[in-house]
């Protein structure tokens, strides 16, 4: 009868913790997608330096003005409303170009900016379409009165903002489509030049990180880049981080900022030594270039303390602790049904 209740207790112990445990598990909704409504197709000019591209890449002259023109089509049986826009070339965080209409990520050696000389039609920001209907929309690009040299990059915007549809749960994104703008100066083959900006803590997708800072100078791309940097640590207790990525491209007059994670680890004050190398091609004729930059700075403790506080702190692994308390009781339970049983006999 003894035996008979200690299985009994064992049965209800195991039972009690995978409902504990159970209660942990995460469940995912699933997510549904939506498709445009919409689609765009670039005039290409006369011109055009390149007929087989699907961007403009236009050599203007200076001092002159230009109208480049979109056709937009709503292919849908509805009526929609697209918002369009023009920004500037930067470089993202890590690297690879993309667009912004915020002048504060651009390098301070960009001297004309896509944004200054090219105008959207007025009334072509916000394009309502009735269903199957069909527009061209405008663009005015009035060239600097001097030459430049190298490239002027941005591109022209389309969003269309879609509707949650609210009879279900599902997860719905917004539709864009990005036409890239290329304008050659009449010196166009300059060369791109990286150069070293700084070195500073940074909160890096919420971690605690350390951002090197490489400025490309030049009014030129740079594609097929490759990024190696070490931030190293001196001192008895020192560290050493490490950051790698291929295959990257950097706009011209831009800001590449490497991002080195700490991941969960605080940052510390101290003495620091950087060691960063980059490989990439020219854009308009993919000659190789090889930057490479060693600095010592100090970080203060000022200015890691912030950093720290905002940092995302180490989750709990609560299986970690449910096993080790499981196993602690089964450990117990079976130790005590051994005991019954030896005390019977």
């Amino acid at each position: 009868m003894m035996e008979k209740r200690v299985f009994s207790w064992m049965i209800g112990l195991s039972l009690f913790l995978g409902i504990i445990l159970g209660q942990q598990t995460i469940v995912h909704a699933d997510v549904q997608t939506q498709t445009a409504d919409f689609e765009i197709q670039p005039i290409l000019p006369e011109e055009q330096v390149n007929a087989s591209l699907n961007y403009f890449d236009l050599l203007l002259k200076p001092d002159s003005t230009r109208v480049i023109q979109m056709r937009i089509q709503n292919f849908s049986n509805k009526k929609i409303t697209v918002e369009s826009s023009l920004r500037n070339a930067y470089t993202q965080m890590g690297g690879n170009i993309d667009f912004t209409t915020d002048s504060s990520l651009l390098d301070k050696s960009l001297k004309t900016s896509f944004t200054q000389i090219a105008t959207l039609t007025k009334g072509d920001q916000k394009i309502v379409l009735k269903a199957g209907e069909t527009k061209m929309l405008s663009t005015t690009i009035k060239m600097p009165k001097a030459g430049y040299k190298g490239m002027i990059y941005g591109d022209w915007h389309f969003l269309e903002r879609l509707k949650p549809d609210t009879k279900t749960t599902a997860t719905t994104s917004n539709y864009s489509y990005s036409v890239g703008v290329v304008l050659r100066g009449t010196d166009y083959e300059v060369y791109p030049k990286l150069s070293y900006g700084e070195t500073a803590p940074i909160l890096y997708r919420r971690h605690p990180a350390m951002g090197i800072k490489l400025r490309n100078t030049q009014p030129m791309a740079i594609t097929k880049a490759s990024v190696d940097a070490t931030i190293l640590q001196k001192g008895f207790n020192g560290s050493k981080h490490v950051y790698k990525a291929t295959n990257l491209s950097i706009a011209p007059n831009s800001l590449l900022n490497i991002p080195i994670s700490w991941s969960y680890d605080a940052l510390k004050p101290g003495d620091y030594e950087i060691q960063v190398k980059v490989k990439g091609l020219t854009f308009f004729n993919k000659f190789p270039h090889t930057w490479q930059f060693n600095k010592k700075f100090t970080v203060a403790d000022s200015a890691v303390k912030t950093i720290n506080e905002q940092a995302m702190q180490k989750p709990i692994n609560h299986w970690f602790y449910g096993a080790i308390v499981s196993g602690a009781l089964l450990a117990i339970s079976s130790g005590f049904l051994v005991y019954v049983v030896r005390l019977k006999h």
